[in-house]
């Protein structure tokens, strides 16, 4: 059953769940301040009720009391005048002895009461009489010639006239509220609403147009305004990114378009008639695994640069510096024994907040574009310090450098300051901006500082791994 009703619940239009939960959510704000009202309410009465019966029987017993000598059962039976102006409507007040003999009443109203019970205590209850609540109020009354029991029962018919009445008025209003806040509710929906079924539209008419179309702003400066900024603004970064997919598309089938057809022109070449020839066979061979190996590092590139994009790929996030520079530098002398290399670290650097095969790769990144480009000075500088919680980290060489125009294009896929000496170095165009997605997934930056024909210097800041 009560998946049934979850079910109907879940298939009902938004406008008509915002009715039902505004007209319940006020049905229940009244019903409970309702509740609360009518119990203090009820409670304030019938404590009152309480406190007149008790100031009556007061007042009554103060009378008999200051009466000029020992109070007498004649002294009783003459306060008939006087009980009859103490007494309201609904009400009997009487006197009788400590035996249950009646000595005098007054009864106002036509009602059933109890039957006489001597008291040695002073005591006020609420009873039942043939189902009609009523106060009882008994004071003993004690001289040295008259014993017996001052007694008042009130009858609750003007607390339950009140009652009623305010639980009445209470279930009016609260109807008139219910169906109010419905009304306003379905209007004050359909309103709201409005913007998503703009937003909806918009989907449409990009589904059928393209990434061009956006929602119009509103001019009142509010939730639905933010909705509509956040939506255009995630309209514009999946345009750019849809623009830059379908660029790196081109890029990568341009790039790989040179080796594919250099492998086809030598491929061709042997099956006509150099495979008969040792010289030609042995450079179109050469010449092929060059154009393979090419292949295969731009292909590694691409899967690594799709790696560094994946923000789910989740692993260890802190590397020491100390550990992992040193032999860098030392692997890299060994390859290249005609550059120089400059390291200088600060003694104690703290763990950053990055794997240490990341880092690696970004350092072997960074210096291996240095080595390409500083062919005629070969020296190169690494250094590392701790600035604030913070560490800095720089490449700096004085190769040919990069003019200012190119510097904020350099981090593009497949992008090269000279086209033609990039694929001289075997260069794919990927490496700096594989080396900035992966900072990028450490919160850090990257930058780059350079003049051209005196080097380059580029600086790479890390956070400080924290330990929580």
């Amino acid at each position: 059953m009560t998946r049934k009703i979850g079910n109907f619940l879940k298939r009902l239009p938004w406008q008509t769940k915002l009715v039902l939960s505004s007209s319940t959510a006020i049905f229940l704000t009244f019903f409970l301040f309702s509740f609360l009202e009518y119990h203090t309410v009820s409670k304030w009465m019938m404590n009152r009720e309480e406190i007149a019966v008790n100031r009556t029987i007061t007042d009554i017993a103060a009378f008999y009391k200051v009466k000029p000598g020992p109070l007498t059962q004649q002294d009783i039976e003459n306060s008939e005048y006087f009980l009859r102006k103490m007494n309201d409507k609904d009400q009997l007040i009487r006197v009788y002895n400590q035996n249950g003999e009646l000595l005098v009443s007054d009864k106002n109203g036509d009602f059933s009461v109890l039957e006489p019970t001597p008291a040695k205590i002073r005591t006020t209850e609420k009873v039942s009489i043939e189902g009609n609540e009523a106060i009882v109020s008994r004071y003993p009354l004690i001289g040295q010639k008259f014993k017996g029991t001052l007694e008042i029962v009130r009858q609750l018919n003007n607390y339950h006239k009140m009652m009623s009445n305010l639980f009445w008025v209470m279930t009016i209003f609260g109807s008139a509220a219910i169906l109010f806040s419905a009304i306003s509710g379905f209007f004050l929906s359909k309103q709201l609403l409005k913007p998503v079924r703009d937003l909806a539209r918009a989907m449409k008419r990009i589904k059928e147009n393209g990434f061009q179309g956006r929602m119009e702003l509103y001019a009142q400066k509010d939730e639905l305004t933010d909705l509509t900024n956040v939506f255009n603004e995630m309209m514009d970064e999946i345009e750019k990114s849809f623009m830059k997919q379908k660029q790196f598309v081109e890029d990568a089938s341009h790039e790989l378009r040179t080796p594919v057809s250099i492998l086809e022109g030598h491929l061709s070449l042997l099956n006509r008639w150099g495979k008969k020839d040792p010289a030609i066979l042995d450079e179109s061979l050469d010449a092929s695994l060059q154009e393979v190996s090419r292949l295969k590092k731009l292909i590694n590139d691409l899967l690594l640069l799709t790696r560094a994009e994946n923000p789910r790929i989740k692993i260890e996030d802190k590397a020491n510096i100390h550990h992992i520079l040193p032999p860098l530098i030392k692997n890299i002398e060994i390859v290249h024994p005609d550059y120089q290399f400059r390291l200088d670290l600060e003694s104690q650097l703290p763990l950053a907040r990055i794997s240490e095969q990341h880092l690696e790769q970004i350092l072997i990144i960074l210096i291996d574009n240095s080595i390409k480009y500083s062919s005629e000075n070969k020296k190169i500088w690494i250094s590392a310090k701790q600035i604030g919680n913070e560490i800095l980290l720089s490449v700096t060489d004085s190769g040919i450098g990069i003019s200012n125009e190119h510097i904020p294009e350099v981090f593009n896929r497949f992008y090269r300051v000279d086209k033609a000496r990039g694929r001289e170095n075997g260069g794919t165009g990927l490496g700096l901006s594989i080396a900035k997605r992966l900072i990028m997934k450490y919160n850090g930056s990257i930058s780059i500082d350079s003049k051209e024909g005196a080097g380059t210097k580029v600086n790479i800041i890390l956070p400080i791994h924290r330990k929580f």
